[in-house]
C-alpha cells in the first residue's frame, strides 16, 4: 500500500477531512452517519462508513467513475479500501464482474 492510500485510511479512522496530491477525504454526517467521500482528481470513487471501519474495512465504489476511467490509480486507490477491484483488458473490473 502506497503512503498516499495509508494516510487516506488513517483520514477514514479520524473522521477528518484530508487532502494529499490527488487524493482527498471529505466527511459528512447525515440522519447519525458518519460517512467518508473518497475522491481521485475530484472525481468520487468511493464511500465508505468511518465507524465501522476496524470491524469492517471496505468502501463502496462509485461503479461509474470506475467504469468510465478504469486507471491504475484508481484501482490501487480502491484496492487499499478493501474493494476487489482489478482491470482486465482495459475494461473495469470488480468481485470479477467487468463494468
Amino acid at each position: 500500500m502506497r503512503k498516499i492510500e495509508k494516510q487516506m485510511i488513517q483520514a477514514i479512522r479520524e473522521k477528518r477531512d484530508w487532502k494529499s496530491s490527488n487524493t482527498k477525504v471529505v466527511q459528512v454526517r447525515s440522519n447519525g452517519i458518519n460517512y467518508a467521500y473518497i475522491y481521485l482528481h475530484d472525481n468520487h470513487i468511493a464511500t465508505a462508513t468511518p465507524d465501522t471501519w476496524d470491524r469492517a474495512p471496505f468502501a463502496n465504489p462509485n461503479r461509474d467513475t470506475f467504469r468510465y476511467w478504469p486507471t491504475a490509480t484508481t484501482r490501487s486507490r480502491l484496492r487499499a479500501l478493501g474493494v476487489n477491484a482489478s482491470i482486465k483488458n482495459h475494461c473495469a473490473v470488480l468481485d470479477g464482474m467487468t463494468l
